[in-house]
């Protein structure tokens, strides 16, 4: 195998295509690699198809260039087991006289296109062209999705935040049964939506909008859905509704003082899968509908349920990205920490509490390419970023009992010295609670593991916190912070941590600090609630 060097760093940040070229002639394995190389591309070559595979078990490659007659594995053969590995892969044979048998083959297994013995160099350039094209096409599909998603999720915290308001209205069961069904058919774009009650005497009460053929259909998939989901050993909350193609849809169980109560149904015209932000949507409403009927029949605690709903949306995007896992369960535990090491009440403790666990809700509406991006964001990304501590504050709007809450979000990236973001807010014109999670947020990012570095010392981390008091943090809030022991700011910063070391250090432990599935750790923020309702 030969490897043909070019500049690592620079090739990235140029977006060069990377290019694993297989043939088992040395000359023509130097000419083609020569040639596209010249056509500013990161080069790897292999010598047959069996090395070729051994590279991409590595890493991936944006274009494959391979002889079709090799000893051994053919070319056809690497083309096949590639797009059975890595459809998206576009893969080149090169070949001397076509024949009928492979180019059928390759139209069948995907061929991106041939290169025909002699080629030149600039056969090489146009077809680099042609690839980068390609790319740049699926690339802006792919960009278009990620932002329709974002956009979605946007739409769908609104309107899960609205039916939250709406819990609070006090509002009869059919009324609000109705108003409920409208905001998940507008917010998940459905085509007809359907909520499925079984009453106290045993009879099931259906209410559906949208197009009434399409939930009749619904309908009568619904009960064997609702059975399903109810059945002990049930695979988990939401299921798929069994229609006739090319309708699609989807169900979730309502859970009223926990026993199953009925299914909320979405269904949509055009077949194909639900996404997952489709299912987590579905989820949350049908909890949050759930929770209301909780308080029409018992009186229920809405406030402090919808607070957990909320939470595990954020929990659920954490789960995404290992090194964020749990950041926000710490984030609202050094706060409360903190606000309690102030001397505040237990109502501000349980703000700033409440406010370090959401402090990071902005970010559904951010695209998950931009989330989950490695290397250092563009200038716009940026700039999307900054967006999610007003994006926060506007899903939280209608929870006016949150109102507090949602000021110490918007304002968790100011800088005491007034250099921060979004409102250049300096000193004690920043609410006290967003001075708390500033330095809560910015502790546990340095003392979280994440791609680029490893997790810093406590002692360390704890000393760069009053280091830069007077500029990034209230003095006083910092130094709040250093009244708090070690072992207590050691013990929560183990929280969720897959370091060997922090996992055989947390086996031992109890109490709220012991691993919890997602609504466990978002109850951690109830706790501090329960003192007083601001």
């Amino acid at each position: 195998m030969e490897q043909v060097n070019v500049e690592p760093a620079r090739a990235a940040e140029a977006g060069d295509m990377s290019v694993l070229l297989v043939d088992d002639h040395a000359p023509v394995l130097r000419f083609l690699a020569a040639a596209f190389k010249r056509q500013g591309c990161i080069v790897s070559t292999a010598s047959s198809a069996e090395e070729a595979l051994d590279l991409i078990s590595d890493r991936g490659f944006d274009l494959v260039v391979s002889d079709i007659k090799m000893p051994g594995l053919s070319g056809l053969d690497l083309l096949r087991t590639i797009k059975g590995q890595q459809p998206e892969t576009p893969v080149v044979l090169i070949t001397g006289m076509p024949s009928v048998d492979s180019a059928v083959f390759g139209l069948r297994h995907q061929a991106f296109d041939y290169l025909t013995k002699p080629f030149s160099v600039t056969d090489v350039q146009q077809l680099v062209e042609r690839v980068r094209q390609d790319h740049k096409s699926r690339l802006s599909g792919q960009q278009a999705e990620a932002s329709q998603r974002a956009i979605r999720r946007q739409f769908g915290m609104e309107a899960l935040t609205r039916l939250g308001e709406l819990a609070l209205q006090g509002l009869d069961t059919d009324a609000f049964v109705e108003r409920a069904l409208g905001y998940t058919l507008e917010a998940l774009g459905g085509d007809a939506a359907l909520i499925l009650l079984c009453e106290e005497d045993g009879k099931v009460s259906p209410s559906q909008t949208g197009d009434l053929s399409l939930a009749v259909r619904l309908l009568g998939a619904s009960g064997s859905t609702l059975e399903a989901l109810a059945a002990p050993g049930s695979r988990g909350p939401v299921a798929v509704v069994e229609l006739d193609p090319p309708a699609s849809g989807l169900a979730a169980l309502i859970t009223v003082l926990g026993r199953p109560a009925g299914i909320l149904c979405l269904a949509r015209h055009q077949g194909g899968d639900f996404v997952s932000d489709d299912r987590e949507f579905l989820l949350g409403f049908a909890r949050t509908i759930a929770l209301s009927l909780e308080k029409m029949r018992v009186g229920a605690d809405v406030e402090g349920n919808l607070i957990d709903t909320i939470s595990a949306f954020v929990i659920a995007l954490e789960s995404k990205d290992a090194y964020l896992k749990g950041h926000s369960t710490r984030v609202s535990l050094y706060a409360a920490e903190i606000a309690r090491a102030l001397g505040l009440t237990e109502a501000e403790v349980a703000v700033a509490s409440r406010g370090g666990m959401l402090h990071d809700l902005g970010k559904l509406v951010v695209m998950d390419s931009i989330l989950q991006k490695p290397a250092l964001l563009t200038s716009e990304e940026f700039a999307v970023m900054r967006e999610h501590p007003q994006n926060a504050a506007r899903i939280l709007q209608p929870f006016r009992f949150l109102a507090r809450e949602a000021e110490a979000i918007k304002g968790h990236h100011e800088r005491y010295d007034g250099k921060g973001y979004p409102q250049g807010l300096k000193g004690e014109a920043i609410p006290i609670a967003a001075r708390i999670i500033t330095v809560a947020d910015a502790f546990d990012a340095m003392t979280s593991n994440r791609p680029y570095r490893s997790a810093m010392p406590i002692e360390v981390a704890a000393m760069e916190i009053t280091r830069h008091a007077q500029a990034q943090f209230d003095p006083s809030v910092t130094e709040a912070f250093g009244q708090i022991a070690l072992a207590r700011l050691a013990e929560i910063s183990r929280l969720y941590d897959a370091r060997p070391e922090a996992v055989a250090a947390a086996a031992p432990a109890a109490g709220p600090l012991a691993p919890a599935d997602a609504l466990v750790a978002a109850s951690i923020v109830r706790g501090a609630a329960q003192a007083a309702r601001c």
